[in-house]
């Protein structure tokens, strides 16, 4: 359970300090090494993550959290344990899965699903699912 409790919470601080715009209380949940894909980037590092949070921050006029799930990895029961299993073997932590509503400058919102892997405190991996077309500039 302090697993669920400790990633729930970074994901939390992710969240609440993307929309405050306090970069440096994101960056402070960021592995070093984070890895991030989406729809609009990848990159490693914590340092580049928070540029690109940063860079979308400029746009986002808020966030609306719809549902958040969370499953720790290892030796993890039930439904969402098999959702870990696939992109986290062989990594203790838990995942944290948040579907949220962004909205932009620039677009209607957006549905957007955002999965992350916390070890120890930080945040080590992020993958963001959404349609970027809207905010891409496309149709």
């Amino acid at each position: 359970m302090a697993h669920h409790d400790g990633a729930t919470t970074a994901a939390a601080t992710y969240f609440d300090a993307w929309q405050a715009g306090d970069f440096a209380r994101l960056r402070s949940v960021l592995a070093d090494d984070v890895d991030f894909a989406g729809p609009l980037g990848q990159v490693t590092g914590g340092d580049e993550c928070l540029r690109g949070l940063e860079g979308l921050a400029k746009i986002m006029t808020g966030i609306e959290i719809r549902k958040v799930f969370t499953a720790g990895s290892a030796g993890s029961a039930g439904s969402a344990g098999s959702a870990g299993s696939a992109g986290s073997a062989g990594s203790a932590g838990s995942d944290v899965l948040t579907w949220y509503d962004m909205a932009t400058t620039v677009a209607e919102p957006v549905p957007v699903a955002n999965w992350m892997h916390v070890e120890d405190g930080k945040i080590t991996r992020i993958r963001v699912a959404f349609d970027p077309r809207g905010i891409a500039g496309g149709s």
